[in-house]
């Protein structure tokens, strides 16, 4: 009599199917939590370049677009928050941010951008935090 012996895969199965219905829920509240941090990045830097007096009108042209891309096995949500070149006064915005320090009136960076997102860091880990705890509960885990 030869021995012989079996193995029950059913409970990693079904954690494989929730795992994999949590993957699938979480693409929608990332690009949430993307879009509300992009948007909030937009109006405080908006409002900081609202008050320079000469680049006021640059605040205009402070845009934010999201862009996904699914292939390869991979699927990328990003965000570009900047000065919308397109735009009436969207050309000022490297000159805006980053200043011109070896011209002769020596204009200083408003780094607006940059400050508005450290600002807005923590809020988004917050918001990532409650997307996966969100796809995780809906996929029974």
């Amino acid at each position: 009599m030869a021995d012989s012996f079996s193995f029950d895969f059913d409970e990693l199965n079904v954690l494989s199917a929730d795992i994999a219905e949590a993957a699938e829920s979480i693409e929608p509240l990332v690009e949430k939590a993307l879009g509300v941090t992009s948007g909030r990045i937009k109006k405080a830097s908006a409002r900081a370049v609202g008050k320079r007096r000469h680049f006021r009108q640059a605040a205009q042209a402070i845009d934010y677009e999201i862009k996904k891309f699914s292939g390869f096995g991979a699927n990328v949500i990003q965000s570009e928050v900047g000065y919308d070149k397109g735009k009436p006064a969207g050309e000022l915005g490297n000159l805006v941010e980053y200043g011109a320090p070896g011209s002769p009136n020596a204009l200083a960076p408003g780094s607006e951008l940059v400050t508005a997102l450290h600002a807005e860091e923590e809020d988004f880990v917050r918001g990532l935090e409650t997307a996966l705890d969100q796809s995780m509960r809906k996929g029974g885990l």
